[in-house]
């Protein structure tokens, strides 16, 4: 498998959480912090070249964090999550063909067995990337402003996007350029610039922490996963 460089997104205020500072800092399992557990989860797994945390400036949290040797913090973060990763990638240097994985840091149960399926599905593919995903379970609707149904769409076509999300590194930054505060994932952004994107079935525990009861369950998950 070939070896990507990973970029965390953790310059985010989580202001869904309401707990007066940004999400990524808060306790989540025996001591550790969100952001920390993230991290050092990914960094034990050992299938990246290098790992890169972009954060505000000035953060004033991210020096109080435990992070694994070798971890580069890029205080580089921007308005949106499009321009945090567009700074990011920036400050990465990388070359235009090298693969990029973005991660969100507010998911911690990332399963290191969905991103070797990820590395391998594009090592087959003529795509221009890849994302982890998972079917949709839930019946979706469409609503109108007044909240009241106008459609049942099929659940079938539709898949819930996850990270990491893999791309060339120029590529990604072509695409994310025009889009840094309408983009809410690099696929989308990628999508916008005609790029075919693969899907990868991800495991179910890969979730979002966004709302308090999103800590409970990841911390339910984490106890239950292999120790980072």
């Amino acid at each position: 498998m070939f070896t990507p460089d990973l970029l965390i997104a953790a310059a985010g205020v989580g202001s869904r959480m309401k707990i007066g500072y940004p999400k990524q800092y808060m306790p989540l399992l025996d001591g550790f912090k969100l952001l920390e557990i993230t991290v050092m989860r990914l960094a034990g797994m050992k299938l990246f070249r290098s790992i890169n945390v972009v954060v505000a400036p000035n953060d004033p949290y991210i020096g109080e964090c435990r992070l694994p040797e070798g971890v580069r913090v890029l205080a580089v973060g921007g308005r949106t999550r499009a321009e945090s990763v567009f700074n990011g990638l920036k400050a990465m240097a990388l070359s235009r063909n090298d693969w990029v994985f973005v991660h969100d840091a507010a998911r911690p149960c990332v399963k290191r067995v969905d991103i070797e399926r990820m590395i391998r599905a594009l090592e087959s593919t003529d795509c221009s990337g890849a994302i982890l995903a998972s079917p949709v379970t839930d019946t979706l609707k469409t609503v109108d402003e007044h909240g009241l149904v106008t459609s049942t769409v099929d659940r079938r076509l539709c898949r819930r996007a996850q990270t990491p999300q893999g791309f060339r590194a120029g590529e990604l930054l072509t695409a994310l350029a025009p889009v840094l505060e309408t983009a809410t994932d690099e696929a989308g952004a990628m999508e916008a610039a005609g790029a075919r994107v693969l899907v990868v079935e991800s495991s179910a525990c890969n979730i979002k922490v966004t709302h308090p009861d999103d800590a409970l369950l990841a911390a339910f998950f984490l106890k239950n996963l292999a120790s980072f």
